[in-house]
């Protein structure tokens, strides 16, 4: 519905842990055929888990950190994920003409759909794919920081940073599809010798 009526960018705070295809022919739908940038939520469970819609091809999945860069200890982390931003004690509108401080994954990916805005209105030219693209390639990296060492490369790649979203221009290269066999039963076990293929897109 919001592609259809125009939405560029297009924030989803919510999900589930569940893959359908009906879900990713939707975001198919709204990124290459309405050239619609989707962002989500991860996920608040604190676990090495995909969540959806966020962890559906095309859509960027955002993770939570707090206002010192670590994650937040409530956020999913995952090798879905592709980006971080700050999601503790958000200070946010709520119904009744009210404000309040929540946290939550939910606050951190309307962040990003925020900054992904602001670079759709800077480079106007970019695709939907281009500008998260942009938005993700640019991020500072926290992995440096001792209480995010054990969830290298599930927090993406790293916190956004929107000043370098606007100056810089990074490569970004994506292997999508990933396709993997060992020739026989695709059962992995010690030993097996393991092709990997699929297409590179920069």
């Amino acid at each position: 519905y919001a592609a259809d009526h125009g939405c560029q960018i297009i924030n989803c705070s919510w999900g589930g842990g569940f893959f359908s295809q009906l879900g990713q022919d939707v975001i198919n739908y709204a990124t290459i055929n309405k050239n619609a940038l989707v962002l989500a939520s991860a996920g608040n469970d604190n676990v090495d888990s995909p969540a959806f819609p966020a962890a559906f091809q095309y859509v960027t999945s955002v993770a939570a950190t707090t206002a010192s860069d670590a994650k937040a200890s409530f956020s999913n982390y995952n090798y879905t994920v592709d980006i971080s931003a700050p999601g503790n004690n958000i200070y946010s509108t709520v119904s009744n003409n009210g404000y309040t401080t929540m946290s939550g994954t939910s606050m951190s990916s309307p962040i990003a759909a925020g900054a992904a805005g602001i670079i759709k209105s800077h480079f106007p030219a970019y695709n939907a794919l281009q500008v998260g693209e942009q938005l993700r390639v640019t991020c500072d990296d926290i992995y440096g920081l001792a209480t995010n060492a054990n969830f290298k490369g599930r927090l993406g790649k790293g916190r956004i940073n929107m000043a370098n979203s606007l100056t810089q221009s990074l490569p970004s290269v994506r292997m999508n599809p990933i396709n993997f066999t060992d020739g026989n039963d695709d059962a992995f076990v010690a030993g097996d010798t393991i092709k990997i293929s699929g297409d590179f897109l920069n």
